[in-house]
């Protein structure tokens, strides 16, 4: 933590470089930034003992800003934690070494839309639902829509190398973005090359795809647009057991089908969350698909052989207004009542692997996250299949304990081992921890286990850009 003198100093040097009106202090800013969407900051700040702690929060409007409040940083020795929406959900946005919260949300601007290239270079502060209406507006998408676009950036997005509902078509953030603009730890303003199909040495820009801020500050990015779909096209299929779900979403995507959404929701989730949303009594695993695209016959004939993929695996299919429903409402799962709060404990264990392994991961990981929650606290456990790839999936284990200990020690040592147990398990079956959400302080203690003796190549990497260990110190178990 930064001592009393060295905070007023602090507090003077970032009112010169962003105006008084821009700087947040004290108590002020711990209340603002207690924390992001874990459930443990959340239960922390609940219980008057927040893991973010930031001595001083600061509100660039530019760039340069960013790149002046870096530097201060380091003449200092004080801590940099990136803020964007404050929708992560691993403990990545919380300043839990003190120091200056970088809020980036006035970064918002998006600065030019090329419609003969189909690109856009917008801000890092933008936030995904806004960014996302304005170019709806002018007849385009950017096709990415996380589950927290009414509150998530476009940098905090790049940054936890996010995905949407559209993953399965138009790809996760990696895939969307062209080239970036990023301050570095020792504050010089970087902009990679224009597109990222260059052979111009190794890919910059995906080095902080991912990095979560602790390799560089995300100021701006050129992205990929589309053109809205002139048709959508919903398929619903239920199926006997999840072995012929998951071979029919494996051919699906081998056979070079690009349905935008694919969810399969094992029998649990179907009858209870997806049931719920969409208002269908649904009972067996359920596959929702949705099928878009420029040319309405195309779209049509697309969804004809999917259905067909799906009878040929035993699926029943069902109406497509339950596919309707739940595109209507495809957020309605992050929200109450869907949606928990305390003092329930939540999370999720969220894995992906090849399609040799995953029917593997699936029953190991949910097995492990069952087993290791005590039969008194009530666990129950949701998974479906988020976004598939041509050559595997991932598993979105969502856990809740209605009600756990009292005491805030004891509950976090339940949520730890019920996390340990589920991503052990993962790992163990063959896959890879964490497809979408990013690592922050949740996952950190797994990176030595998920990259073996690669974790030092990392560490030096971190060594070598941030010699003062100045961005986001101890995040992703780095620093």
């Amino acid at each position: 933590m930064v001592t009393q003198d060295a905070k007023s100093i602090l507090a003077h040097a970032l009112d010169k470089i962003v105006g008084s009106e821009n700087v947040t202090t004290g108590a002020a800013a711990q209340s603002k930034y207690a924390s992001d969407q874990w459930w443990y900051a959340i239960a922390a700040a609940a219980a008057g003992e927040a893991i973010s702690r930031p001595d001083v929060a600061v509100s660039p409007t530019s760039p340069e800003q960013v790149a002046a409040v870096v530097k201060l940083a380091n003449s200092l020795h004080v801590p940099v934690t990136p803020w964007g929406g404050g929708s992560g959900v691993q403990g990545a946005a919380n300043a839990d070494r003190g120091g200056i919260i970088l809020d980036l949300k006035k970064l918002d601007k998006t600065r030019a839309i090329n419609r003969k290239s189909l690109t856009c270079e917008v801000e890092a502060g933008k936030i995904c639902k806004t960014f996302e209406e304005e170019l709806n507006a002018d007849g385009l998408s950017f096709t990415h829509y996380p589950a927290s676009t009414e509150w998530a950036t476009i940098g905090g997005s790049i940054a936890a190398r996010g995905s949407g509902v559209l993953s399965t078509k138009y790809g996760k953030i990696e895939d969307h973005i062209l080239n970036l603009e990023f301050v570095t730890p020792t504050g010089e303003l970087v902009t990679t090359p224009a597109v990222p199909r260059h052979a111009v040495g190794p890919e910059l820009t995906q080095l902080l795809i991912g990095a979560e801020g602790t390799l560089g500050i995300i100021t701006a990015a050129t992205v990929k647009l589309h053109a809205l779909p002139k048709k959508r096209v919903f398929v619903v299929a239920a199926f006997p057991t999840l072995g012929e779900g998951v071979a029919a979403g494996r051919e699906i995507m081998t056979s070079g089908l690009k349905p935008p959404v694919m969810r399969l929701y094992d029998a649990d989730a179907a009858a209870h969350s997806l049931s719920r949303a969409v208002g269908a009594e649904l009972e067996l695993t359920t596959l929702v698909m949705m099928f878009d695209g420029e040319y309405p016959e195309l779209v049509e004939h697309e969804a004809r052989i999917a259905t067909d993929i799906c009878q040929n695996h035993s699926a029943t299919i069902l109406p497509d207004s339950i596919g309707a429903v739940w595109w209507d409402k495809r957020y309605v799962f992050y929200y109450p009542p869907y949606a928990p709060e305390l003092p329930s404990i939540w999370g999720t264990v969220d894995v992906v692997a090849d399609f040799e392994h995953i029917e593997a991961v699936y029953e190991e990981t949910t097995k492990a996250i069952r087993a290791a929650c005590p039969a008194e606290f009530n666990l129950s456990l949701n998974t479906h299949f988020s976004h598939w790839y041509e050559w595997g999936s991932m598993i979105y284990a969502r856990m809740k304990v209605p009600t756990g200990p009292a005491d805030l020690t004891e509950a976090k040592e339940l949520h730890d081992s019920i996390f340990r147990a589920g991503v052990e398990a993962a790992l163990k079956a063959g896959a890879v921890m964490n497809d979408h959400h990013g690592v922050g302080i949740r996952l950190a203690p797994f990176m030595p286990a998920q990259y073996g003796t690669g974790m030092d190549s990392l560490r030096r990497i971190k060594k070598a850009l941030d010699p003062n260990n100045i961005l986001c110190p101890g995040k992703l178990g780095l620093g």
